[in-house]
């Protein structure tokens, strides 16, 4: 099998045998997660067996395709670096990929990237990447000549082919439903699921490649004012990866939410409230969109306005301050502020000179707070050290090194740290109250997992991720002057707070709460409307 004729190498292997041991070592090494959801599904030891199998023959057939005299090692060596990314994160944080967690890492800055390094992740890098790679290059690989290379290739392919349809086929036999039930498990299968994601986005950027901009604000106008009243002041504060269920207002066992307490009586807060995605990169610029979660297509907001932009044609004063990576092109055609220019600053600076700022224009004026919020995976530094409530807490980039308690004690830390934010934003905007017809909501882009059956953090496939990356907080509040001009019954919103709503609302409820009219809006998806007098 191996010969040490050589000395510039450590030995010399045929081309086909060194394809089969780098299937078998990509199987073997990287693939763990994939067997282990292959096991989850089958809960049989044949059945497994031969999945795994028909995947392994299917990866030696593509191996053999691409890995010729020329294209051999440098393929081999990048195919194990990208392996062990995709590997790490997986095994680190219980995630699959696909092609909106590649989206995400796409749009992630310097300062995120840094959060998800390691001792563990350079420990990954040296044991399947530099050991291998190093022993890749340190062997020999003997080809045959070309005829009777491409020969042993072609039949070996043909074998192989073979008995993959064999395996699949029979099991068609007994399961026609088998290859549906199993598509999920692509996205756990290294390298189809970073080879797949990389075409699948591929695909989406070429799509709006050089596209012009699509503009939906065309009639939006602002309807009269009620006599008597003010302007309207509409503040929006984006929450970063919180979850309903670490929320006390929702029924959580910790006080959470205790900095709103004071705020409790007036504060609506919705306990049946859905994201339209588990990743930023997808559910932020969807909370801004005219089309819901099902018609949604991620990177369509770079040249789609959106209903920021139908309430600044209708004549708002529109602003986004950022204290998270960025805006995900929501506020492209307005104003932005940032405040922090370092790696890490609490959610309240964006809340400097807020009064100033919104004296600081005669027009109504609808403000988006985008928070730093809960984002993993080092929970820890997302609050002020006096906010370290419950202890202890992890402090490590890699979560499965941490026990359950330490993680969520860390992540209910940051909510507390968030109910403080809210809270001075309340106060901020009750001071305000006098001058303007003041209106207030939060919601997050999306929830979070902490360790649930070992996953870890967000971005999973929608239709099967776990409800806590799903189910996310809302609320709102009113000042009583908002309330009379708009005639308001907030008793009637508050009765609704337990009823099924998404972010496919916001939209519409944006719109009605600004009192812009625009072409867009349906009434019937508006959460406010049928309580309007």
């Amino acid at each position: 099998m191996f010969s040490f004729k050589n000395p510039r190498f450590f030995w010399t292997v045929s081309a086909t045998r060194f394809n089969f041991i780098y299937s078998l070592f990509t199987m073997a090494a990287y693939n763990i997660p994939f067997m282990a959801a292959v096991w989850r599904h089958d809960h049989s030891l044949p059945s497994a067996v031969l999945t795994v199998l028909s995947i392994f023959l299917a990866l030696n057939i593509a191996v053999s395709v691409l890995f010729v005299r020329r294209t051999v090692k440098p393929l081999a060596i990048t195919f194990c670096l990208l392996n062990t990314c995709a590997f790490y994160f997986m095994t680190a944080y219980g995630v699959v990929i696909d092609k909106i967690m590649l989206l995400n890492l796409i749009q992630t800055d310097v300062y995120e990237a840094a959060d998800m390094l390691s001792i563990k992740m350079f420990l990954y890098l040296i044991i399947f990447f530099v050991i291998p790679s190093y022993l890749i290059y340190k062997t020999d690989i003997a080809f045959s000549p070309l005829r009777s290379e491409l020969r042993r290739r072609l039949l070996g392919g043909a074998l192989m082919a073979l008995v993959t349809a064999a395996i699949i086929c029979g099991g068609l036999l007994f399961d026609k439903q088998a290859l549906k039930q199993r598509k999920y498990l692509k996205n756990s299968l290294i390298p189809a699921n970073y080879i797949g994601a990389v075409i699948s986005v591929a695909k989406i950027k070429a799509k709006y490649m050089g596209l012009e901009l699509i503009t939906i604000s065309e009639g939006a106008k602002m309807m009269p004012a009620p006599a008597g009243s003010k302007k309207n002041l509409i503040v929006v504060v984006i929450g970063e990866s919180a979850r309903d269920a670490n929320f006390s207002f929702s029924g959580y066992e910790r006080a959470t939410n205790a900095p709103l307490e004071r705020w409790r009586d007036e504060l609506i807060y919705f306990d049946n409230f859905y994201s339209c995605g588990t990743a930023t990169a997808v559910a932020l610029p969807c909370i801004f969109s005219p089309d819901p979660r099902r018609k949604f297509e991620p990177e369509s907001e770079k040249y789609t306005e959106n209903v920021l932009d139908i309430i600044d044609h209708a004549g708002y004063k529109l602003l986004w301050r950022e204290n998270n990576t960025d805006c995900k092109d929501n506020c492209n055609r307005i104003e932005q502020e940032r405040f922090c220019h370092v790696k890490e600053c609490p959610d309240e600076i964006l809340l400097t000179d807020f009064a100033a700022k919104i004296k600081s224009t005669d027009r109504p004026t609808l403000v988006v707070l985008h928070q730093r919020g809960s984002h993993g995976p080092l929970y820890a530094l997302r609050y002020p050290e006096e906010f370290t409530l419950y202890k202890p807490v992890c402090t490590s980039e890699f979560l499965q090194d941490c026990s359950r308690e330490e993680i969520v004690n860390a992540y209910d830390n940051s909510v507390y740290y968030t109910s403080h934010m809210l809270a001075e934003t309340l106060d901020e905007l009750q001071a305000l109250s006098d001058e303007y017809d003041v209106a207030f909501f939060f919601t997050s882009d999306h929830g979070e997992s902490l360790g649930e059956n070992d996953v870890y953090m967000h971005s999973a496939p929608y239709d099967t991720a776990p409800d806590g990356q799903k189910h996310i907080p809302a609320m709102f509040w009113f000042s009583d002057n908002y309330a009379e001009s708009n005639n308001l019954d907030v008793d009637c919103v508050r009765a609704l707070a337990s009823q099924p709503f998404s972010h496919d609302n916001v939209f519409h409820t944006l719109l009605g709460m600004s009192r812009v009219s625009s072409p867009l809006y349906d009434r019937g998806l508006d959460i406010l409307a049928r309580c309007r007098r």
